[in-house]
């Protein structure tokens, strides 16, 4: 795969998620809106037939509380001479302006004589006044035949007198709070609403009543609803109830749970898919740039052998080269020697598929740990030798016997002293210790080398990676030596870690269990 097309994929995967994403928020926060505004209409609607009823109450209760018998003193006009005239305009789109007019003529005969001599006495009751009625939105009928029949046998003016006289008197005499509190319930659950909520009527002057609960209290602060529960002749607002929902959030979350439930999860479902899908080809590309450095590094390393091979073989096809032995002897030995070479790189690819295919198997025995280590270190010491420098060993251990597959923990040592050697520039100054921790026995292999970033240090474990991988060969290597001793580490159920600084040299711990 062509390493531009790679970015450039996820350049536009990402320009597509962040516009995915942002229209999916911006259609959540809509949902919401919208949710929030039928919530607020359900409420308002609640609030008004809650005013309504209220209203209508607190006549019925006034009339019954003190003028019981208003009713029968209200003269009666049906044996009586009786006028009435009735006028009806419309007053604005809202409102019709009613004007009525009513005489009743009470004729009275006072004895004033034995002869039979009378005085009449003549009274004349009249009403008049200019009604002002609130339409319905589609009302089409100009004035009900209940209205009429209100007006002339004086029950509306009985209704308005006595809501006229009602509103002298405190709030909490007009209304209580388990009354208000009832309606409010019954009004809300008709709209489709039983979320808890609190609620207080208010004066003229915004200012609390006694009549307020504890809810509203404590969440005034919060978006509260209000509308007019009481009003004057003038229509002025008295007293206003308002209604606050401490958990309208988590209302309108649960009455809209699914659908939400399943906006969320799409997007993080494909959210989830752009992560993979990113990842992948990242992974993809990182190991395309690994093979390709593996290939370069396995082709450098080959390259010199098979030179060198190549010269010793046409040494020794040389005659004068062929008819002295010594000569033969050491071109034989040079041949073998890069051939071994070439073997074991074969070998550290060989075992690396193993490893990965899990096909390697240890043959664990009783091994004396220290003589190994010490044996190996004085082998490597040669090489370090050939340098000018020097390999320092410091065995502090007590406990040094226990089981160990000895090929394959020779050939992780054997590494990490590779790396401490071919890692420091300069003469190689490497040190041995080896120590006991509890269960533990612990190896310790330190140098004073180049180092590493803090960045890879977690990364050098890694299959085929190099810290200067490309074409630069400073340091020769596949990127195979610390997987392969990470993993065989782990085979022994121990851990291998590191402590590196940079140009300040590293030190590589492995932690074997002794049991």
């Amino acid at each position: 795969m062509n390493n531009r097309f790679i970015p450039f994929i996820s350049v536009l995967m990402t320009i597509s998620m962040i516009v995915f994403v942002t229209l999916q928020l911006y259609w959540i926060k809509e949902l919401y809106s919208a949710l929030n505004q039928d919530f607020s209409n359900k409420v308002y609607s609640a609030l008004e037939s809650s005013a309504m009823k209220t209203q209508q109450l607190e006549v019925d209760k006034y009339l019954n509380q003190y003028y019981k018998n208003f009713a029968k003193n209200v003269v009666d006009s049906s044996n009586q001479p009786t006028q009435t005239y009735i006028q009806q305009s419309s007053d604005s789109g809202t409102k019709n302006t009613i004007t009525f007019q009513k005489s009743i003529v009470e004729n009275k005969n006072i004895p004033i004589s034995p002869g039979g001599d009378s005085l009449k006495l003549t009274k004349l009751y009249t009403d008049e006044g200019i009604l002002k009625i609130k339409k319905e939105p589609n009302s089409s009928e100009p004035l009900t035949a209940q209205l009429s029949k209100d007006i002339n046998n004086n029950t509306y003016a009985l209704r308005e007198f006595a809501k006229l006289s009602a509103s002298s008197l405190p709030v909490e005499k007009r209304v209580e709070s388990k009354i208000l509190d009832s309606i409010l319930s019954k009004e809300l659950r008709l709209n489709g609403l039983d979320p808890k909520f609190g609620f207080a009527v208010m004066d003229k002057k915004n200012q609390l009543t006694k009549l307020v609960t504890g809810i509203y209290t404590e969440d005034k602060d919060k978006e509260s609803y209000t509308y007019p529960l009481f009003t004057d002749g003038k229509d002025q607002t008295l007293y206003t109830l308002a209604v606050v929902f401490p958990g309208k959030k988590y209302s309108l979350v649960k009455n809209n749970l699914p659908m939400l439930l399943g906006t969320l999860m799409s997007l993080i479902t494909i959210l989830g898919i752009y992560i993979i899908s990113i990842n992948y080809m990242m992974r993809q590309k990182k190991i395309a740039d690994v093979k390709t450095d593996f290939i370069n590094n396995m082709s450098h390393e080959f390259k010199t052998p098979l030179a060198t091979i190549s010269v010793a073989t046409d040494s020794l096809a040389n005659d004068k080269i062929a008819t002295n032995p010594e000569k033969v002897k050491y071109y034989s030995a040079l041949i073998k020697q890069e051939n071994l070479r070439m073997k074991k790189q074969v070998e550290n690819v060989l075992n690396m598929s193993k490893l990965e295919r899990n096909e390697v198997k240890l043959f664990l025995k009783e091994t004396d740990v220290r003589s190994l280590i010490k044996e190996i270190t004085e082998s490597f010491g040669l090489i370090v030798a050939q340098r000018n420098g020097t390999l320092t060993q410091e065995f502090n251990t007590s406990k040094y016997n226990f089981k160990i597959d000895e090929f394959h923990m020779s050939n992780a040592i054997v590494n990490l002293l590779d790396n401490a050697n071919k890692y420091s520039p300069e003469a190689p100054q490497i040190k041995v210790r080896t120590r006991n921790e509890d269960n533990w026995y612990i190896i310790e292999i330190s140098d004073e080398g180049i180092g590493m970033e803090t960045d890879n240090k977690t990364r050098i474990f890694e299959k085929f990676f190099r810290e200067e991988t490309g074409n630069i060969h400073n340091v020769k290597g596949q990127g195979l030596g610390l997987s392969y001793v990470k993993k065989i580490v782990e085979l022994h159920k121990g851990l291998v870690l590191v402590d590196s600084e940079k140009e300040k040299g590293s030190t590589f711990i492995i932690k074997l269990p002794m049991s």
